[in-house]
């Protein structure tokens, strides 16, 4: 009992901060999603990979999926350090040590990954242009048996810089993405451009760091 009332506590908490975030959200961005129809009715097997350029971008994501979609993100241990963005990192995200990433920090994620609902990460770990991914996101999808549904945030500009607030800002969602889809060779477009050689061997060593890039990618081609 005291459990199914922790639930329904932790489920109702993330549903008010959600409306504030909706309301403020309403007066600094002017918000355009595209691709709503690509989240499927079960969202249960899905990994949200997503570009990060901001720290909007977590609260954007949560209003984007809705009040009853409650989203767990994986987030920068250093989050806990900011009094602003403690107490939600707290307790609706798995965090972790990106500088340092040990056994702990894969432990925890694996849990977030076997858990029931949505995960939200961000391949690149961090807002900094031009940080490469991690390859942890794939290979944790492997196991868990994952998809991968791709999404891009992009920001005309920042609601801070004049003329101040409504910032046009857009999150562009594309269908889901089976691991076994994103291993798979591409194929040459231009006339006379030979296609990529099929893997042969199905035991061939999986190089996660490359289908990483491939899937930042092909999100940011959305």
């Amino acid at each position: 009992m005291r459990e199914k009332i922790g639930k329904l506590l932790h489920k109702l908490g993330y549903m008010g901060l959600l409306v504030i975030i909706y309301l403020a959200s309403k007066l600094f961005f002017r918000l355009k999603v595209e691709g709503r129809k690509n989240i499927p009715e079960n969202t249960d097997d899905l990994v949200i990979t997503s570009t990060h350029s901001s720290y909007w971008d977590p609260p954007l994501i949560g209003i984007t999926f809705g009040l009853l979609q409650k989203i767990h993100f994986i987030a920068r241990e250093g989050l806990l350090e900011n009094p602003i963005f403690s107490l939600p990192v707290r307790t609706y995200s798995t965090t972790i040590n990106r500088d340092d990433f040990g056994k702990k920090d894969l432990i925890n994620m694996l849990k977030a990954f076997k858990q029931k609902g949505p995960i939200c990460v961000f391949p690149e770990g961090t807002t900094s242009e031009g940080s490469p991914p991690k390859s942890g996101t794939v290979r944790l999808a492997e196991k868990t048996n994952r998809r991968f549904l791709p999404l891009k945030i992009e920001y005309g500009r920042s609601p801070t810089e004049f003329p101040f607030f409504w910032a046009p800002a857009e999150v562009t969602i594309g269908p889901p993405i089976d691991l076994e889809d994103l291993k798979r060779p591409s194929t040459g477009k231009d006339e006379g451009e030979e296609p990529a050689p099929k893997a042969t061997n199905d035991k061939e060593k999986v190089d996660y760091q490359e289908l990483s890039v491939k899937l930042m990618d092909h999100i940011r081609q959305l």
